[in-house]
């Protein structure tokens, strides 16, 4: 079990980020070839206070509405929110817990499966006592990406729930149990090259793009030692070797590793240089084989996203309504609050 402790969600995301680029070998549960893994985690903020811009993590709000429909199902929302305003509040004794909903497995890469062990996200939880707390039990997430979005989901479980009893971000805590904290070697550099933070920015754009023989003894200790930083840096040297090639985006057939590549070019190198990359991807097989399919164009420069600016539109519930009054009133006095 790992034990982590921050005083706001923006400082605990950053602290989890960081424990997992500069891990150690002795300090990493597993390593495969695209990521590694620190399991068992459990981490707590002492308040929901959460400040994330979705373009510094390559994000759109466009995936944050399709993360919200794939969890979130607005009748169990509204209806937890009920649970908890009528049967808890601020003072009541028991646990509401909203579970998410079951999202399929899709397919990916050489036709395996994402998401085949399940849901990434398992159910979110609120109690009252001793101080009211949200709870995210997640069965894996990959930071320096997507979790920022999972801690996102959270912390809007709480706004909503928040207003309902009158009380501040400042007044929630949140603990979210993690059962596998994943770093990706290439989907995380967005953490790495476009943080908020414009020191470790900085360091991290040194340590990703200086070739070796001009790092100093310091960073190349450093990268050796974590082996999150170092697999970091051999896929983007990769990138930038190809670069120097002069390979298009059309020659990319890796989709995945395509949108990162492109994502790459706009934010750090700008949007100018990101289309001298431009080019057509040509059909590998069939009768079609060597015509031109798809014109693979420049990514535009992301806008800037607050979460402060989100809610749960996507699925029909804005924040400027009021929820759970159908349920208020709607639960017998004799039910067990431990059940």
């Amino acid at each position: 079990m790992r034990a982590f402790r921050a005083p706001t969600m923006t400082a605990l995301h950053g602290q989890l980020c960081e424990t997992l680029t500069r891990a150690r070998e002795d300090q990493i549960d597993l390593i495969t070839g695209v990521d590694i893994q620190i399991h068992n985690v459990m981490a707590e903020a002492k308040t929901m206070e959460w400040e994330f811009d979705l373009k510094n993590a390559w994000l759109t709000k466009s995936r944050w509405s399709m993360m919200v429909r794939q969890y979130i199902d607005p009748e169990a929302l509204e209806e937890w929110i009920g649970l908890c305003t009528s049967k808890l509040g601020v003072s009541g004794r028991g646990i509401a817990v909203m579970r998410t909903k079951t999202v399929k497995p899709r397919g990916g890469v050489t036709n395996q499966l994402t998401r085949r062990w399940g849901s990434c996200m398992i159910s979110i939880s609120y109690r009252a006592l001793p101080k009211p707390q949200i709870v995210l039990h997640s069965r894996t997430s990959y930071l320096g990406y997507l979790g920022a979005l999972d801690m996102t989901v959270a912390w809007m479980c709480g706004k909503y729930l928040a207003r309902e009893l009158g009380l501040e971000m400042k007044d929630l805590s949140f603990i979210w149990f993690n059962e596998n904290m994943q770093w990706h070697n290439f989907k995380s550099l967005a953490y790495l090259l476009s943080n908020s933070d414009p020191k470790l920015r900085e360091e991290y754009r040194r340590l990703m793009t200086t070739q070796a023989d001009e790092l100093s003894s310091e960073d190349k200790q450093l990268i050796l030692k974590s082996p999150g930083l170092w697999m970091s840096r051999k896929w983007l040297r990769k990138v930038l070797q190809d670069d120097e090639r002069g390979r298009h985006y059309g020659e990319v057939f890796y989709n995945t590793f395509l949108r990162v590549v492109r994502r790459y070019h706009t934010e750090v190198l700008g949007y100018e240089v990101a289309k001298s990359f431009e080019g057509w991807k040509l059909y590998r097989k069939g009768p079609k084989a060597g015509e031109r399919d798809v014109f693979n164009k420049a990514y535009l420069p992301l806008p800037s996203v607050p979460v402060s600016t989100l809610d749960f539109s996507p699925i029909g519930m804005p924040l400027t309504r009021k929820y759970g009054d159908p349920f208020i009133g709607g639960f017998d006095d004799t039910d067990d609050e431990d059940d």
